[in-house]
């Protein structure tokens, strides 16, 4: 059970934003506060450690990016449960999933990656807004973590959009960094399915499980501001290695 959330004033020499990061991140280490937990108001909580809501919003920044906490605006600050041996990433935020495991403290990974066109088939169409038959770039990939394979990621542009002759090695790690970076498109957000899959015999050998094993499938479109969509993925992962969470409010 959660103690009151009792602090003392933070001194010293240490750059403020950082001993309050350094405190509650200890604090939470340690257990005093559960998942479900809600921190004080900032305000309280500035003025009982005595520094500024500056610099403690650094720090909940810092703890919110590596996964201890979430922030909803208007509502709170949340504790999340965080095992070491298990990542956990909020749905609502929409960031690169190398950005995700490197902030858990693990190291993002490719094991294999192709890049071909083909034909728009009827839901591949109707996710990128197109008629069947459009020709779309597929980015095919196995993600690793800690050299691990997680992930068997599918992606799917318009070819118009992201050439199918873009070389293998000048993507990177992040195909998020590499859309809105290299090829200059901004995503404004996504739309994301959770639905159920299992391993079949082409994705055993791939991701080291046996078949049948049951996966997690994340369905994602991604669209410009203006909501033309650009770009669809499909993200299948165990659940045991990868999971995500929402904050859910009244």
């Amino acid at each position: 059970m959660a103690d009151k959330f009792d602090v003392a004033p933070l001194k010293g020499l240490e750059l403020l934003s950082d001993q309050v990061y350094s405190h509650l991140r200890e604090r939470l280490l340690e257990g005093h506060y559960p998942p479900g937990f809600k921190l004080p108001a900032e305000s309280d909580l500035a003025k009982s450690l005595n520094v500024s809501r500056v610099s403690l919003r650094a720090a909940l920044q810092r703890l919110e990016l590596e996964g201890y906490i979430e922030r909803k605006r208007g509502v709170g600050t949340f504790v999340i449960d965080r095992h070491p041996l298990h990542i956990e990433a909020g749905i609502e935020k929409l960031i690169s999933m190398s950005e995700v495991i490197r902030s858990r403290g693990h190291e993002p990974g490719t094991a294999e990656t192709e890049v071909f066109t083909q034909p728009a088939d009827n839901e591949i169409a109707a996710r990128l807004g197109t008629t069947p038959g459009e020709p779309v770039t597929v980015i095919n990939r196995v993600r690793t973590i800690d050299g691990e394979p997680i992930f068997w990621d599918s992606n799917y542009f318009l070819a118009r959009h992201f050439p199918p002759t873009t070389p293998v090695n000048a993507i990177g790690e992040s195909l998020f960094s590499f859309v809105e970076k290299r090829l200059g498109v901004y995503i404004s957000h996504a739309v994301a399915r959770l639905l159920p899959a299992q391993v079949d015999g082409f994705l055993a050998p791939k991701l080291k499980v046996p078949e049948g094993t049951l996966l997690i499938k994340l369905a994602q479109v991604h669209y410009l501001k203006d909501n033309t969509p650009v770009w669809y993925a499909i993200l299948l992962y165990r659940e045991s290695e990868f999971s995500w969470y929402i904050v859910r409010t009244r």
